[in-house]
């Protein structure tokens, strides 16, 4: 467990790693203001530096994946909504640990100080500086950083970032949110009347780590995001939601769809250009072993007989041909669960994925069932992420499996044989939604196969996963088989976000504490639903 031997062999390990990753942080209020460049001014004027060297630095903090401090990537995502997501589950550990609900308020700061040293602080400066078609590719990387850190907290520093030196207000989430598609709409603008204007552009290719500069790309990027992010509030603001989805679906770039809808779409961060990358959940869970398989995955794959489940996970040390998960909240210490458990299928050069074209196709399947116009049916776009999603992993049997209208998610029995964790036959935790499309269904029965669907394709970013279980109810996530949160987290309706950072009451202690006021009524826990997440959902 190399990161809570980190813990317990230094007691300021806190304060080292903020030393490491705010270098240049004189002030409390630095931590909006960084830039781990150390560029002067004048360096950054000097042949057109600044166009581009900020850009790098926001990609790999989007997922921190680089080969240095390569354990930031557990505190700021495995620890938490990987787990909370049904992919994963931390082993090892016991006590305070979030799997559990007994949230460690060391680990969960670590989301919001990522963002903001990583995104918004890189992203400050490269606005005083970058051309303007480069500062919209960095309000790009900005939506993408910053959605990620407001899906998990609620209310963020936003609007009014870098107003005040010592004290950042606060928005609601509704506010992000409307600030998220202005400044998507204001970059797609932008860059499409650029790449009319100067179509060989290509000098942000020596900086960018997803596209290699292609603008057109970033377009496509920008407007997929869109489309996320209006499903996402369909609920809540669904008028809103429909607009801005459907004003994704009209935008053409060359007279094409300006969407992610091949897998050379996909956004990828891929190491080079002389950074090098190291991939934040292989070293977690591979290197470090303090990863696992979920039993929700290996219980829907399964059940589906999905041979990404070979794709997407390795066989345990000691259960060669099986893939085998553990339940969320289950003691695993000391008790030889890391070689029974499976380990994510990946290399630590593996790219880090924002967002893919499979995940577009059912965004659009989720609209055109809203009776959005998404440009075709529920049923093609359905059918057409999950042949997407096969042909990205190589997994055979698409045909078969579009076509499976008997295979529902699987009981799970523990590895250890540890009966208090299993999920038997006719348990109300298993769901019985089949993968063949039904047009005779109802809507809901059809919301759960695509969000089902999309939760696979999506595979291994929790915390999107994570987002869209809270936001629909799918799939079925197993919940938690010892709840310690002291009755702040309902074990059934599972985990909704995490409380606002120690450091913010500590630093910034008047807005963190107005902030708790927008929550929307609800106290600053784990309970506490956000804006977007209501109770009653109906299409």
């Amino acid at each position: 467990m190399k990161y809570l031997n980190k813990l317990t062999k230094r007691s300021a390990i806190f304060a080292v790693m903020l030393v490491a990753l705010f270098s240049a942080c004189r002030k409390d209020y630095d931590l909006y203001n960084t830039n781990p460049n150390a560029l002067s001014d004048a360096d950054l004027l000097k042949d057109n530096t600044g166009a581009g060297t900020f850009i790098p630095t926001m990609q790999v903090n989007v997922f921190y994946n680089l080969l240095d401090q390569n354990y930031i990537y557990q505190i700021q995502q495995n620890l938490n909504a990987d787990a909370f997501s049904g992919y994963f589950c931390p082993v090892g550990f016991d006590g305070q640990f979030n799997a559990n609900y007994n949230l460690n308020v060391g680990w969960n700061l670590w989301p919001f100080k990522v963002g903001y040293s990583g995104i918004m602080g890189n992203w400050k400066k490269l606005k005083q500086f970058a051309a303007p078609q480069v500062g919209a590719v960095g309000d790009i990387l900005k939506v993408e950083g910053m959605h990620r850190v407001t899906d998990i907290y609620g209310p963020i520093p936003y609007s009014k970032f870098g107003t005040n030196a010592l004290t950042t207000p606060y928005d609601d989430q509704k506010t992000v949110y409307n600030s998220f598609f202005q400044d998507l709409d204001n970059a797609i603008k932008l860059l499409s009347d650029y790449v009319v204007k100067v179509p060989n552009d290509k000098a942000l290719s020596k900086f960018d780590l997803v596209y290699n500069g292609d603008y057109k790309q970033w377009i496509k990027f920008a407007n997929s995001l869109k489309l996320r992010l209006a499903i996402r509030i369909a609920y809540i603001d669904p008028s809103l939601a429909k607009t801005k989805a459907e004003e994704a679906a009209a935008l053409r770039i060359d007279g094409k769809e300006a969407f992610l809808t091949t897998q050379a779409d996909n956004a990828l961060v891929i190491g080079g250009k002389g950074i090098t990358t190291s991939n934040g959940l292989y070293i977690a869970d591979v290197s470090y072993k303090n990863s696992r398989m979920n039993a929700s995955i290996e219980s829907i794959l399964k059940g589906y007989n999905d041979d990404r489940l070979t794709k997407y996970f390795q066989s345990p040390a000691d259960i060669a041909g099986d893939y085998k998960g553990v339940r969320a909240g289950a003691p695993t210490k000391g008790l030889g669960y890391e070689t029974k458990l499976s380990s994510v299928n990946l290399a630590e050069s593996s790219p880090v994925q924002y967002m893919c074209a499979a995940e577009v196709s059912f965004l659009r399947a989720e609209g055109a069932l809203r009776g959005w116009n998404m440009g075709g049916t529920a049923q093609s776009f359905y059918e057409q992420g999950i042949r997407l999603s096969f042909a990205q992993y190589g997994a055979n049997g698409v045909d078969a499996y579009i076509s499976n209208n008997t295979g529902t998610q699987a009981t799970y029995s523990d590895p250890l044989n540890k009966t208090a964790n299993n999920v038997t036959a006719g348990s109300p935790l298993l769901s019985k939604t089949t993968v063949k499309w039904d047009e005779a269904a109802s809507k809901q029965i059809k919301l759960e196969k695509i969000i089902t669907q999309k939760w696979i394709a999506i595979f291994p970013d929790g915390q999107e996963a994570w987002s869209e279980f809270r936001r629909t109810g799918y799939p079925k996530i197993f919940p938690v088989v010892n709840n310690a949160s002291g009755g702040l987290i309902d074990t059934d309706i599972q985990i909704r976000r995490l409380p606002f950072s120690d450091d913010e009451y500590k630093k910034n202690t008047a807005e963190v504490q107005k902030a708790v006021s927008l929550l929307g009524g609800g106290a600053d826990n784990g309970g506490t639903r956000l804006w977007w997440d209501i109770a009653n959902k109906n299409l």
